[in-house]
């Protein structure tokens, strides 16, 4: 999962994630919804809005991709977990994406991404949440 490794480091690896001319719909079904254009548009989209967290990371759940030559569509559930300002956000998400093979592999010529279901908390450091527990 190369996006996915490549949103932790820097936004110029988030670049060969997509064709010159992808296309992505964000936050699909929300009040949040938003379309970019192009590789370069869509990779400093990402980096700019994960550049806020203070942590984030991403785990796939489940994935299935369809291939046919050098077009393929996948579909991917994942869950964000991610902290912001002081709270921890989950997420559900889906990813569903058109991916098209070039002379440097796969990449992704077109993306949805739709939030399924959000949980936010407060943000406890490791000590006090032990403490909570021996209370118990």
């Amino acid at each position: 999962m190369r996006l996915s490794s490549a949103i932790s480091l820097e936004e110029g690896a988030l670049i060969s994630s997509f064709t010159d001319n992808a296309s992505a719909e964000y936050h699909v079904g929300t009040p949040e919804h938003k379309i970019v254009s192009g590789g370069i548009a869509i990779a400093r989209d990402i980096y700019s809005h994960c550049s806020q967290f203070t942590s984030s990371n991403h785990s796939v759940s489940n994935f299935v991709v369809d291939i046919t030559s050098d077009v393929a569509s996948s579909n991917t559930f994942a869950v964000a977990h991610v902290i912001v300002h002081g709270k921890a956000l989950l997420r559900g998400l889906r990813y569903q994406d058109r991916l098209v093979r070039d002379m440097d592999g796969w990449r992704i010529g077109k993306r949805l991404h739709t939030p399924l279901w959000q949980i936010e908390a407060d943000v406890l450091p490791p000590a006090f949440a032990q403490a909570l527990s021996e209370r118990n």
